[in-house]
């Protein structure tokens, strides 16, 4: 997954591909996540009644004949990529057991390091190394929440206890994988 010069992506977005094994839904177009969400809720008038619009009004995005306007692409957007059920349907169930009974190794490339004395010690480095499954159980419950800040809190948390202490991942990143 790490090439020598991956563009940098915001760490929320390479936590969500690290956990997941996909793409985040809410990069598609309206109609590709409509489509999504359908497969999760299972029909247009669930996700109408999610977002606050009419079942017709859905209908249209998913054929094309409109765009969502600013607002609603925004409940839109924030709904396959944050709901709860929507993560759940995007973490295979064999997945989630293996991360919460064994652990994960993870493997993360980009800006990172310590913080000691009030001086931030950052460069970009790849590292590696192996979290316990009480950390996964923390990481993965605040992720499939869709509270991906507080994911990332017990992400750095715990790459502080079990690599070095003070170690925290900066804002973007080229690469993050949970390999197990």
């Amino acid at each position: 997954m790490f090439g020598r010069r991956k563009a940098k992506r915001d760490t929320a977005d390479a936590l969500y591909q690290g956990i997941s094994r996909k793409s985040d839904p809410s990069k598609g177009t309206p109609a590709e996540m409509i489509s999504k969400a359908k497969e999760v809720l299972g029909s247009t008038k669930a996700v109408a009644q999610r977002l606050g619009v009419s079942e017709r009004t859905v209908q249209r995005w998913a054929a094309g004949d409109s765009k969502p306007r600013f607002g609603n692409a925004r409940k839109l957007k924030n709904f396959v990529r944050n709901d709860p059920q929507m993560r759940r349907a995007q973490l295979s169930n064999l997945r989630q057991a293996r991360i919460r009974n064994q652990g994960s190794r993870v493997k993360a490339r980009g800006e990172m390091g310590v913080t000691a004395a009030g001086k931030k010690y950052r460069r970009t480095r790849e590292i590696e190394t192996e979290l316990s499954p009480d950390a996964m159980n923390e990481i993965m419950e605040r992720w499939l929440q869709g509270d991906d800040a507080g994911a990332l809190d017990a992400l750095n948390e715990a790459l502080g206890n079990e690599y070095v202490g003070g170690f925290e991942l900066a804002d973007a990143l080229e690469g993050l994988e949970f390999l197990r």
